[in-house]
């Protein structure tokens, strides 16, 4: 979604896009994503208050704009719901601990197949692959 829509669809919803909402919407557009609030704050250039950004993503979580889950060392970590940002996958390198966004979809006769076996609906989907970046890789 363009930076532009993504603002004026919550500016809809009734949030006010403050210097550092957009700061954090433009940091999820441009692929962040599996952030922790202490990522959020590393990755920021206007360099705020702890719990300016805390609100600030709290506001755009109830919002629709992020979705958070707790990692497997129980860091809670945000990402774009698929209504902002397209469904896709992660890359995690188990040497270096990086995280690459992999903009692909999982195949829809997959997730019909998931549907039948399991009896489910899926909403949206996301999937974690694991192994070394290239650049660990050439170590």
């Amino acid at each position: 979604m363009k930076r532009e829509d993504a603002y004026n669809l919550l500016r809809r919803s009734g949030l006010r896009m403050t210097k550092l909402k957009i700061e954090i919407v433009d940091l999820f557009l441009e692929g962040g994503c599996g952030l922790s609030v202490k990522d959020v704050i590393a990755r920021l250039a206007s360099n705020p208050d702890v719990s300016t950004v805390y609100r600030a993503m709290s506001s755009l979580t109830l919002k629709g704009f992020l979705r958070h889950s707790v990692g497997s060392e129980g860091v809670v970590q945000y990402r774009c719901t698929s209504t902002f940002y397209p469904d896709h996958g992660h890359f995690n390198c188990v040497k270096c601990g990086g995280t690459i966004a992999v903009r692909r979809k999982l195949p829809e006769d997959f997730l019909h197949v998931l549907e039948v076996e399991y009896g489910v609906s899926v909403r949206s989907a996301s999937f974690l692959l694991e192994g070394k970046c290239l650049k660990c890789r050439n170590l």
